[in-house]
């Protein structure tokens, strides 16, 4: 692996009972990654798994060497073990931030057209264009774009997707600013970019099928959650807290 001071990329991967999906979500990713720099790290968060995911992951980094590493912690959620992972980024003063999901519905062969973006914009968000995963979750991420812009007052195209590169000191200020119970924490991270003075990009991309497992947030609490999201987002706005204790199961 290169020096600590050559690392330019940190791969954020939150993992939560993912075992049907994650070994060839992660051995595609660094294959792709492989063909366009070798100064990166994939960091794999595991969020608290309770089934076969941890060994899985070990046996990965057995495999894959230094450039794979694993941190695993109590449950806290996919948006809050996200902004753990941009914290590392800054704490390690590596530049740039890439945030994918472990499920196999972020396609590497996007990639590039993000990375080779990254002098032009602080931050390039892929906006799915193309979903396999059914119109029911585009419906959803239409409903949140409403949302967003009824709560908090913005348009973000795609605020929730999982595909998003960014440079880390363009986001660090905004970390703080996201309270511990906000629930969809990377959702409140684009709304607070949004209003900032950060450059940013779109890059269409496709967005296919889950390779196993079931979401985070089932259709069948969809309401529930935006309800929770609404508040949130218009605690955000008002600088009050939200209450603590969102778990992913």
């Amino acid at each position: 692996m290169s020096a600590r001071s050559q690392v330019q990329l940190l791969v954020v991967m939150p993992v939560f009972n993912e075992q049907a999906s994650v070994r060839k979500t992660v051995l595609e990713w660094f294959h792709e990654l492989e063909n366009w720099t070798e100064d990166f790290i994939f960091l794999a968060l595991d969020d608290g798994s309770t089934d076969a995911t941890p060994v899985l992951l070990k046996r990965l980094k057995r495999q894959l060497g230094s450039r794979m590493q694993v941190v695993r912690h109590k449950n806290r959620g996919h948006g809050q073990t996200c902004l753990a992972g941009y914290r590392e980024a800054a704490q390690r003063g590596i530049p740039w931030i890439l945030q994918i999901d472990s499920d196999g519905q972020c396609d590497p062969q996007y990639f590039f057209r993000l990375w080779r973006l990254r002098e032009s914009a602080d931050v390039i968000y892929g906006r799915r264009k193309c979903r396999e995963d059914g119109w029911r979750r585009k419906l959803a991420s239409l409903i949140l774009r409403g949302f967003l812009r009824l709560a908090a007052g913005v348009d973000c195209a795609d605020a929730n997707v999982p595909y998003r590169l960014m440079r880390t000191q363009c986001i660090v200020p905004c970390l703080d600013r996201i309270p511990s119970g906000f629930f969809l924490a990377n959702v409140a991270l684009a709304v607070l970019l949004r209003t900032a003075q950060v450059r940013q990009m779109l890059v269409p991309i496709r967005f296919r099928e889950r390779y196993g497992g079931e979401p985070a947030v089932p259709l069948s609490k969809f309401w529930n959650k935006a309800c929770e999201l609404y508040g949130n987002l218009k605690s955000l706005k008002s600088g009050a807290s939200p209450k603590n204790g969102h778990v992913r199961h």
